[in-house]
């Protein structure tokens, strides 16, 4: 009879211990979702263009075929990848933190650079048909503002409910490696990231700051899905980029990030609702 008892108290308090851990992770689940209920991931991949002191075209790509150092054609659009996160602030703005890693590229023929000073500080350039190849990671912070309602009031056209376009600006830190060589031979003219006159990389890349802007438009799918299409440009706070400080040339060089993605509400992560 005691041991019957023991044995029925004993259930009877590993129950309630029971019900009450899950009255508190019910609890816990529900303040995690209300934390995550405005946060937002977003992963999306898409293709680079550079503008600089090396770029062939202003407004088009360029392709340099029949390379014989090479098997490949050397193009200046290259790929990045993104992953964000989206914090909503309210209907209309939000900020977003950004890790961006990839590529850019330009190339320019010997013709376009009559009228400039050439940016050769080795000496060692026996052809001023010029290519380079930049990779880089970044993280960037940004403000976005969504213009729908002020696009639908311009236009006087309602847009969808399921469809927003924000404008985006920011800043950023970028980390990278630039290699400029000669276009037809391949050999070394300048670089910033490696080893000087060598093209083994070198433990440090090299830092600066940028600043960006652009828009971006999303289509809502499904609660918690939304397709994204992306278009941002990067301006570097120097004219590193494509190792040329050429005098007479742009400046301050940049690149632009067209890219398609994803964005899934994390809100909706666990959710039964």
């Amino acid at each position: 009879m005691i041991k019957n008892t023991s044995l029925a108290v004993t259930a009877l308090i590993f129950s309630c211990s029971l019900i009450f851990a899950q009255k508190g992770l019910d609890k816990d689940v529900t303040s995690f979702k209300n934390i995550l209920k405005d946060w937002s991931i977003g992963v999306n991949y898409g293709t680079t263009q550079f503008d600089g002191d090396i770029r062939q075209y202003d407004y088009a790509s360029s392709v340099q075929t029949g390379l014989t150092y090479q098997d490949e054609d050397f193009k200046e659009l290259r790929s990045a990848f993104s992953l964000s996160l989206e914090k909503k602030i309210d209907e209309k703005a939000s900020i977003s933190f950004e890790c961006v890693s990839g590529e850019f590229a330009g190339l320019r023929r010997p013709n376009e650079y009559v009228g400039f000073e050439i940016d050769d500080p080795y000496g060692i350039a026996d052809n001023f048909g010029n290519k380079f190849v930049t990779s880089f990671i970044e993280t960037d912070m940004l403000f976005n503002y969504n213009l729908s309602s002020d696009i639908g009031k311009l236009i006087k056209i309602e847009l969808p409910k399921n469809l927003s376009i924000l404008a985006k600006v920011g800043f950023g830190y970028n980390q990278f490696r630039s290699l400029r060589t000669n276009l037809y031979s391949d050999e070394y003219i300048y670089s910033y990231g490696y080893d000087e006159l060598t093209t083994n990389e070198s433990e440090d890349m090299v830092s600066q700051s940028v600043i960006l802007y652009g828009a971006k438009i999303k289509y809502k799918v499904t609660d918690g899905l939304n397709i994204l299409v992306d278009y941002t440009i990067r301006r570097s706070m120097s004219d590193k980029w494509d190792s040329s400080l050429m005098d007479g040339g742009n400046g301050n060089d940049r690149f632009s990030l067209f890219s398609l993605g994803l964005a899934f509400d994390l809100k909706y992560i666990n959710s039964k609702d």
